[in-house]
């Protein structure tokens, strides 16, 4: 009779947790897994002109998984370094952790992924002066739509849009 009584027992508990799983996973989005996340990064490796500009991005990924994007501007024969970044994956999200010339003192800020999916990225960090939001969306396979957003002088917020197309 008690092995009885535990057993029923234990098949309860077990059950309630399966339900509390299912109810958690069906709450807001789907968890995306490791390589669906990694997919829009995989999008953007290669060579990225903004359309209009002088100014480009290198994407790589390096053989731990994580990626790294270098900006810079082309004039003449000259080439400028603008900015850096990595990005890997820290405490379940995804970092942006950039480095732009002759801003914050040389120090690399970072940016949280806060929406995710395989076509589009955005990092945040509210609390950086300019910007608080990085987006890049992959609307082709050789068009990436870029944006940053900020708050500006009049209390509201400016975007600025980067319009990419792969050079190879």
């Amino acid at each position: 009779m008690k092995a009885f009584l535990i057993l029923s027992l234990l098949i309860v508990v077990i059950a309630c947790n399966d339900e509390k799983n299912e109810q958690e996973n069906s709450v807001g989005s789907a968890p995306v897994s490791s390589e669906s996340k990694q997919l829009v990064f995989d999008k953007l490796v290669g060579l990225w002109k903004n359309a209009g500009s002088d100014n480009f991005e290198q994407w790589t990924k390096n053989s731990n998984g994580t990626y790294r994007s270098k900006g810079f501007s082309v004039k003449g024969t000259d080439t400028s370094w603008n900015e850096q970044a990595s990005i890997y994956h820290e405490n379940n999200n995804w970092v942006f952790e950039n480095t732009v010339r002759n801003q914050n003192n040389g120090k690399a800020i970072k940016f949280t992924s806060t929406i995710f999916n395989d076509k589009t990225v955005q990092f945040s960090n509210p609390q950086h002066d300019f910007p608080t939001d990085i987006n890049y969306t992959v609307t082709e396979a050789n068009t990436v739509n870029a944006f940053i957003i900020g708050p500006n002088e009049k209390g509201g917020k400016d975007t600025i849009p980067f319009n990419f197309v792969r050079i190879k």
